[in-house]
């Protein structure tokens, strides 16, 4: 029997690291395709926690960074709309509330069932962008991963079906436990 086949996107450091582990799970257990939004496009904001964290290239860079916000935005769902469609996953990962995280609204057109980790967090303060970006992929997300019981009654408030809520807890146990000696070396 062939592998499901996983798309994971990511953009930024914070995504990178916390899914390192993740990232290297999915590796072994999935027909895994990686790919960088290039939203943090210099070495130190990219390429270093690659380097440090032991995880292998992307298979893709989408180069998504415009002229401006609004440009950036939509070459990430434009540009994650045309490789989901070559690739076609049969499931989408994405974490968190970047920007990066958008392109789950390219596979929710394509029918393709997104995964969103940190689900569920909430700041309450709809003048922060991240806040807008969580309330999107939430709420079209085919399944919530949430760090916590909280995190998971917010959903449930807004309307997600418990069904589609799950609590995992954060990945950073993970990534702290195996990146433990070299923190302790530095």
């Amino acid at each position: 029997m062939s592998k499901l086949k996983l798309m994971t996107i990511v953009g930024t450091r914070p995504e990178i690291i916390r899914l390192s582990e993740v990232i290297k799970k999915c590796d072994l257990y999935f027909d895994h395709t990686l790919v960088h939004t290039g939203q943090n496009y210099d070495y130190e904001l990219n390429q270093v926690f690659f380097e440090d964290l032991s995880l292998r290239a992307p298979d893709f860079y989408l180069d998504a960074v415009g002229e401006d916000l609004g440009e950036t935005i939509g070459n990430i769902i434009a540009k994650a709309y045309k490789l989901l469609s070559e690739r076609k996953p049969d499931a989408l990962l994405v974490l968190g509330d970047t920007n990066s995280c958008l392109s789950a609204i390219a596979a929710k057109r394509l029918h393709i069932p997104i995964f969103h980790m940190e689900a569920g967090n909430r700041c309450f303060d709809e003048c922060l962008p991240e806040e807008t970006n969580r309330r999107i992929v939430d709420h079209i997300a085919d399944v919530n991963l949430c760090y916590s019981e909280h995190a998971r009654r917010y959903l449930n408030f807004e309307g997600t079906a418990r069904e589609r809520t799950y609590v995992t807890g954060s990945p950073m146990a993970e990534v702290l436990h195996a990146n433990l000696e070299q923190i302790r070396n530095s």
